[in-house]
């Protein structure tokens, strides 16, 4: 064991450089989703760090980042850096949400897969959000992959309409 409480000597310690590289990871992704705009539906819980790896490391616009649940107090460092503009739900209030989305016509939603279905009828792409909690996405070593799980919907339908 090392000085340090509880380390092994073997085991490296997330520090500044961890963020550049999960930024490094995201890289080639980050240039398909830099300025795209985001809505989050409140499904899992995870929508608020979510959102923030979207907006500081992909370069996203969030639209608005809804929650079933919001403890302020535990998510206060994530709260933290999200852009000060960013409209924050809590709850499962669908009709206001989904009237707001419609007005808003992000570029992405994420949502859940009852929802899926009929906004991408109406024209807006969507990612389930069901993917990003059974993913292994946790993590700086998969940054690459969780940018890929956002742009994977985009970049199905550029392919669409080309």
């Amino acid at each position: 064991m090392s000085a340090r409480k509880g380390c092994a000597n073997n085991r490296r310690v997330a520090g500044p450089t961890a963020g550049r590289s999960a930024a490094r990871r995201a890289g080639r992704k980050r240039t398909l989703l830099e300025g795209k705009r985001l809505f989050f539906f409140p499904d899992s819980q995870l929508e608020v760090p979510l959102a923030r790896f979207a907006s500081r490391e992909l370069g996203m616009h969030l639209v608005e980042v809804g929650t079933p649940y919001l403890h302020r107090q535990h998510l206060a460092p994530e709260l933290a850096l999200l852009p000060p503009d960013v409209r924050l739900s809590e709850g499962q209030d669908v009709e206001r949400q989904l009237d707001r989305c419609r007005a808003a016509r992000p570029d992405l939603v994420v949502c859940g897969l009852g929802l899926a279905n009929p906004l991408e009828a109406e024209g807006l792409t969507t990612k389930w959000s069901i993917e990003l909690v059974f993913s292994p996405i946790h993590g700086y070593e998969q940054a690459g992959d969780l940018a890929a799980l956002f742009a994977r919907p985009l970049d199905r339908r550029l392919r669409l309409a080309a």
